[in-house]
């Protein structure tokens, strides 16, 4: 019994080991486009022993043809070479392609004169003399049916789309008779809302009555609406089913409006402040007219800040408002202790990868004692303040720029215990390089006029260093000092960065840097003066921007320090 069940299982041993195998294609004569869509073809064929490949023939030769055929080439020349074990040899010559010869296109009905649908015929993916591509032809009717959706014909339709295929000519007709019918237009608007807005949103509410339907327009104001952030849940809906004998479209306008009361946490930490945490409490809807409430609190070792903001949408509620803010905070960093109280009124105009403009006027009352000086001021600011801000690339951008400049400054006509002039501003760049490198480039200018710089409070001096201007040096740690070697504050300051890095892994990028700067009360000092930090970080592309471990060194120093900086979110 035992020698019948060993004889059985050698047996089955060879039966496995003898019995044939699935065949497999090796193809040849071929290359590009032409040799993969023939090995996907191939690919879809039911499993083949190779035993029987020879019953076969007929189906592969056919899926050769249709895959060479889907590209232009309708004569090939498909030769069987002799069966090695489970590999089946294939030889093919594409032979003469088939060309495009005659290209008929006509369209009727409103698109007939419409430019971005003759627009889209003049670049059509298919032309008189190219290949026969029967995925171009494909593609040209699916960029007409979907323009026609796009812009409101919704009675399109073809009423001929044929090609016809001389293969002995080596020739294809193509001949399409697109109906586009009548363009509908925009109905009545109507909102459906659980909370009312009067005219708050009328200014951004672009779409008007009896206005051309088009599909952008109607994405553009619901993500319009939906970026005012009064809403959880916004839905610009086109009613085609109850389109007017005029082929109006009424639109329905779904708002659902945010919580009462939104509260965030959040904790974070950087090299320059350490650990800190956030609190933030808003009520989004104050009134049918747009207002809002904002107050923020955040904690770290060295400051401690509560912020308040009352925002009232003028004409635009996204863009144009007017923001009443206010706060106090406690700082107490190498050698600054300060206590300030702050209002404000804002007049903002903003514009969407544009320069935004905030008109303002700020007391400040600063309690202050700066290295061996003490004392308080209060002033009232009057500013503008200028930004802009580029990008593409998502959240791993590609290319982006942004540019902030403010002017402010204050006198004793104004009530206030200094007379001064400030400008500050910073641009930062980045460009990408080659297939996997960015640059990143970064340059900030401050300039004060003002009689002694004693005059001044330490929030409104100039300190540099740390993450942001020179790496390799403590935050806000370059600036003049006094004879005790106390950090004292300057009337400018410089901050200049070039930065290199390189992709090594799809979320991983390693990066190195040169910075310099100086806060100083006189650029006569030369280059003495500037501190330059260098080194190399690596980069954690997320979900929320990069995560940046950088370690620099202070090479201007005789002791070059060194320090490592953490960073997250927008590079830009």
């Amino acid at each position: 019994m035992l020698i019948a069940l060993l004889l059985g299982g050698y047996s089955a041993s060879l039966w496995a080991a003898s019995a044939p195998k699935n065949v497999e294609f090796d193809v040849s004569g071929l290359d590009g486009e032409l040799q993969n869509n023939v090995e996907i073809y191939l690919a879809q064929l039911p499993p083949i022993k190779a035993d029987r490949v020879g019953r076969y023939r007929k189906d592969i030769t056919a899926e050769v043809q249709k895959a060479l055929q889907a590209l232009g080439y309708y004569q090939p020349d498909i030769q069987f070479g002799a069966l090695d074990g489970s590999t089946q040899p294939l030889t093919i010559k594409a032979g003469t392609p088939v060309r495009f010869r005659h290209i008929t296109v006509a369209v009727s009905g409103d698109a007939e004169k419409d430019p971005v649908f003759q627009e889209l015929l003049n670049n059509l993916p298919i032309k008189e003399g190219g290949v026969l591509r029967h995925d171009r032809y494909e593609n040209a009717k699916s960029r007409m049916q979907s323009l026609a959706l796009q812009r409101g014909y919704f009675d399109a339709q073809f009423k001929k789309a044929e090609v016809k295929v001389y293969p002995e000519a080596h020739a294809a007709d193509v001949n399409i008779d697109f109906a586009s019918g009548v363009r509908y237009r925009y109905g009545k608007l109507s909102i459906d809302t659980d909370r009312k807005v009067g005219t708050l949103l009328d200014k951004i509410l672009t779409l008007k009555e009896g206005d051309p339907y088009q599909a952008s327009q109607v994405t553009d104001v619901s993500r319009t609406v939906s970026s005012t952030k009064y809403f959880r849940s916004v839905e610009l809906i086109p009613r085609i089913d109850k389109a007017d004998a005029e082929h109006r479209i009424p639109l329905t306008l779904r708002l659902r409006a945010k919580s009462d009361n939104q509260v965030e946490l959040g904790v974070g930490a950087s090299s320059d402040e350490g650990p800190r945490a956030s609190l933030s409490w808003t009520k989004p809807f104050l009134n049918k007219a747009g207002h809002s409430f904002t107050t923020d609190f955040t904690v770290s070792a060295p400051r401690q800040e509560a912020t308040f903001e009352y925002r009232i949408p003028r004409a635009d509620p996204l863009n144009q408002f007017y923001s009443f803010q206010g706060g106090y905070q406690y700082l107490d960093q190498e050698d600054t202790l300060s206590q300030q109280l702050t209002f404000a009124l804002h007049k903002w105009d903003k514009k969407t990868n544009d320069w935004s403009r905030d008109l303002f006027i700020r007391t400040l009352y600063e309690s202050y004692t700066q290295a061996d000086q003490q004392d308080d001021v209060f002033l009232v600011i009057p500013g503008v303040a200028y930004n802009r801000t580029r990008t593409k690339g998502g959240v791993n951008l590609t290319w982006g720029d942004s540019e902030q400049i403010t002017l402010e400054g204050s006198d004793q006509a104004l009530v206030s215990d200094t007379r001064f002039v400030r400008v500050w501003g910073r641009t930062k760049w980045l460009r990408t390089v080659g297939e996997n490198g960015r640059i990143i480039a970064r340059a900030e200018q401050g300039l004060t006029w003002v009689d002694n710089i004693d005059d001044l409070p330490p929030s409104l001096r100039f300190f540099t260093g740390g993450d942001q201007t020179v790496r390799g040096f403590g935050y806000k740690t370059i600036a003049p000092r006094n004879s005790e070697g106390e950090l004292v504050g300057g009337k400018y300051t410089t901050a200049l960065s070039l930065e290199y890095d390189h992709r090594i892994a799809e979320k991983w990028r390693l990066a190195g840097f040169v910075d310099t700067g100086t806060a100083t009360n006189s650029y006569a000092g030369g280059f003495s003066q500037w501190k330059i930090g260098t080194g190399f970080g690596v980069k954690w592309m997320t979900p929320i921007g990069p995560i940046t471990i950088d370690l620099a060194f202070g090479v201007s120093e005789t002791h070059v320090p060194w320090r490592i900086h953490f960073t997250m979110g927008p590079e830009i």
